[in-house]
């Protein structure tokens, strides 16, 4: 996840630029804040842009700006009251109720539904009549059995014509050898060249981000304890892992040694 850009020298006065120029003056990214505080890097970087709409209501913001001021040594109760003081913080999203809509509601009853009341009833009456006539009617007895129709018989004295026997097909000539193409022989599979694989025990909760040769992120997110994760791409990798004390790495089946390049219990580190 690459970082937000330094923010503008206008808006300094606002907690989050104030937070993140302390950051960015201890060189630290927006990745390694979010490790050591236990957030989302997204949740950083809405935090250092002022945009308070995009977090979880005041008290959280209030709760991460202390916990980003002891970590960069900035004065947790100077950026509250400089987060109280802002215009921003009224920002966000206000839900309101629907407005009630009285509606009349008739006390007597009006004349066209008595007239709708009366020909629903004189309708009914009348389908009853009709049903009752029809089950009341006798039933007609059944008719005769039908007479047997005479089929046509054949004259006398004269014989049947018997049809010609229909003559044997002919044999299918053999197709020749000639005609048969021989089966294509299978192509050659393509393989990935340079493939690594890239594997991950979790001890304790840990932030881990993997780019690949081309700098692409492969692999970025927040892992449980007791979780496995396997990565699979072209080499060499770049990767950060926070907790690292609690992360077993396995590269293309050895077992990597953290510790080397583990500081403050970040390890950063490249894999060829």
């Amino acid at each position: 996840m690459s970082d937000a850009p330094l923010p503008d020298p206008a808006d300094a006065r606002l907690p989050g630029r104030r937070l993140a120029a302390a950051r960015a003056a201890r060189g630290l990214t927006i990745t390694e804040i979010a490790l050591r505080l236990k957030f989302a890097p997204r949740q950083i970087e809405a935090l250092e842009a002022d945009r308070y709409d995009a977090l979880a209501g005041p008290a959280f913001v209030r709760g991460m700006i202390r916990a980003y001021s002891k970590l960069v040594g900035e004065d947790a109760d100077a950026l509250i009251a400089a987060l109280r003081a802002s215009p921003l913080t009224a920002a966000g999203p206000t839900v309101t109720g629907p407005r009630a809509i009285g509606v009349a509601i008739p006390r007597r009853p009006r004349r066209g539904s008595m007239v709708y009341v009366v020909l629903s009833a004189l309708v009914v009456i009348a389908v009853a009549g009709v049903v009752g006539e029809w089950l009341l009617r006798p039933v007609a007895p059944p008719k005769s059995a039908a007479t047997r129709l005479a089929l046509p018989t054949q004259p006398l004295g004269v014989a049947p014509v018997p049809a010609p026997a229909a003559a044997p097909a002919a044999p299918a000539a053999p197709r020749a050898a000639a005609d048969v193409a021989p089966a294509a022989a299978p192509g050659p599979v393509e393989t990935v060249v340079n493939a690594r694989r890239i594997e991950l025990d979790f001890d304790r909760e840990s932030w881990v981000e993997i780019r690949d040769a081309e700098g692409r992120v492969v692999f970025s997110q927040l892992n449980r304890p007791g979780t496995r994760r396997e990565v699979e791409g072209v080499a060499p990798f770049s990767i950060v892992i926070g907790n690292a004390h609690g992360v077993k790495l396995r590269y293309n089946d050895s077992d990597v040694d953290l510790m080397p390049y583990t500081r403050t219990d970040v390890a950063r580190l490249t894999l060829k």
